[in-house]
C-alpha cells in the first residue's frame, strides 16, 4: 500500500529533512546487504530501470536504524524490508510516470519555499552547499529531485488523500446506522490488593494466601479514601497494579472475571470481601460507577471520522495502485 508519507523526498538526517521515498535519482550510499555494484538493475517499470542503489535508499527509509546497526539491516529483517522497499520503489516509478503523463507541475513558490526553508536548517550558506554537493552533486540534482517528489505527492493527494474525506453528514449517517455499536458498557473504577499464590499452588499454600487476605481485609475496609486505599496497596499487594496505588482505572462489565461481578452492584467508597480468582485472592474498593449508556455521537464523531477516513484511504489507495499496474509492464 502506497501512503502519503511514502511519496515525500528523503534528504536524510544530516540535516536535508526527512521523508519515506527516494526518488531513482539518488546518491545515497548502498546497503551493506546490497551487491558490489549500486547500478545492478533490480526492476524495470515500462522500461525505466531502477537500481539496487534506488533499493537501498528505501531499504534505509523503512528500515531507519540502519546507521546504528553499522550500515547493515539485521539478517532476519532483510528479505521482508526488501521486499517492502521493492514495492514502494516500483509504485514511486508508476507514480511518477502517471505525473508526467498529467503534465502535473510544481507551482514554482513551493518549490522555492521547500528550499528556503531546506537552507535555513543548516547553520550556514557553506554547510548547506556542503552537504548538497557531497549527497547530490549539485543543487540543481537536488532541486530536480524535490520536483519530482512534489509532483508525486500531488498525483497521490489528488487520487488518494483529498477523495477520502469523509464529510460531517457521513459521520452522522454511519453513527445512526450503527448506533448499538456505540454503547458503552456498563463499568466500574476499581482499587485492589492482591494476595497471590503460585501457579500450581497446594490447598495448604492457598490456604496461607486467603488467611493473609483476610488479615487485610479489615485495614481494606477502615481506608476512608482512595489515597489511604492507595497506600495501603502499595505497601501489601502484590499484583502488578500495586505500583499504581492499586488502581485498575475503568473495568467493563464482562471483560473481569465472573468471581469480580459483584463490584458493579456496589456503591463507590465500598469494598469487597476477599474475592478468590485463578490467581490468588483480592480486596476490591470501588471508587465510582457508570451505568450502560448510548454514547452521544459528539463524544465519538471526531474519533469516528478518523476511522472512516483511514479505512476509505485504505480503500482508495488499493484501487489507484491497481489501476496503475494494471497497463504496466514491470519486470523484476
Amino acid at each position: 500500500m502506497y501512503r502519503l508519507a511514502g511519496v515525500l523526498l528523503i534528504l536524510c538526517s544530516m540535516g536535508l529533512a526527512q521523508g519515506p521515498v527516494a526518488s531513482h535519482t539518488s546518491s545515497m550510499p548502498t546497503s551493506a546487504n546490497a551487491p558490489s555494484s549500486s547500478t545492478a538493475v533490480v526492476a524495470r517499470v515500462n522500461g525505466v530501470a531502477l537500481t539496487q542503489a534506488d533499493l537501498s535508499d528505501q531499504e534505509q527509509v523503512i528500515f531507519p536504524y540502519f546507521r546504528m546497526h553499522n550500515g547493515r539491516i539485521p539478517p532476519s529483517a532483510e528479505p521482508e524490508i526488501r521486499r517492502e522497499a521493492l514495492h514502494r520503489l516500483v509504485l514511486d516509478e508508476l507514480l511518477y510516470q502517471e505525473a508526467r503523463r498529467r503534465n502535473l507541475k510544481v507551482p514554482e513558490a513551493q518549490l522555492q519555499k521547500g528550499l528556503r526553508e531546506l537552507r535555513e536548517s543548516f547553520r550556514s550558506p557553506e554547510a548547506y552547499n556542503a552537504a548538497v554537493a557531497k549527497k547530490y552533486g549539485s543543487a540543481a540534482a537536488l532541486e530536480s529531485r524535490i520536483r519530482r517528489s512534489l509532483v508525486v505527492r500531488e498525483l497521490w493527494s489528488t487520487e488518494v488523500t483529498r477523495k477520502s474525506v469523509v464529510t460531517a453528514a457521513e459521520v452522522r449517517a454511519y453513527y445512526l446506522k450503527n448506533k448499538p455499536r456505540f454503547v458503552r458498557p456498563e463499568a466500574a473504577s476499581i482499587q485492589s490488593i492482591s494476595i497471590m499464590f503460585p501457579k500450581d499452588a497446594t490447598e495448604q499454600q492457598k490456604q496461607q494466601a486467603r488467611k493473609r487476605a483476610e488479615e487485610l481485609l479489615p485495614k481494606a475496609r477502615a481506608a476512608r479514601n482512595y489515597e489511604e486505599f492507595g497506600i495501603l496497596a502499595e505497601q501489601v499487594s502484590e499484583d502488578p497494579w500495586r505500583v499504581m496505588m492499586g488502581d485498575h482505572k475503568w473495568k467493563h462489565r464482562g471483560e473481569v472475571d465472573p468471581e469480580f461481578e459483584p463490584i458493579f452492584s456496589m456503591k463507590p467508597g465500598q469494598t469487597t470481601g476477599v474475592l478468590q480468582s485463578r490467581e490468588g485472592f483480592h480486596i476490591l474498593r470501588i471508587n465510582d460507577h457508570q451505568p450502560q449508556r448510548q454514547m452521544k455521537f459528539e463524544e465519538i464523531s471526531d474519533r469516528l471520522r478518523k476511522e472512516l477516513e483511514a479505512k476509505r484511504l485504505e480503500e482508495r489507495a488499493e484501487r489507484f495502485e491497481q489501476s496503475l499496474r494494471k497497463n504496466a509492464k514491470i519486470e523484476m
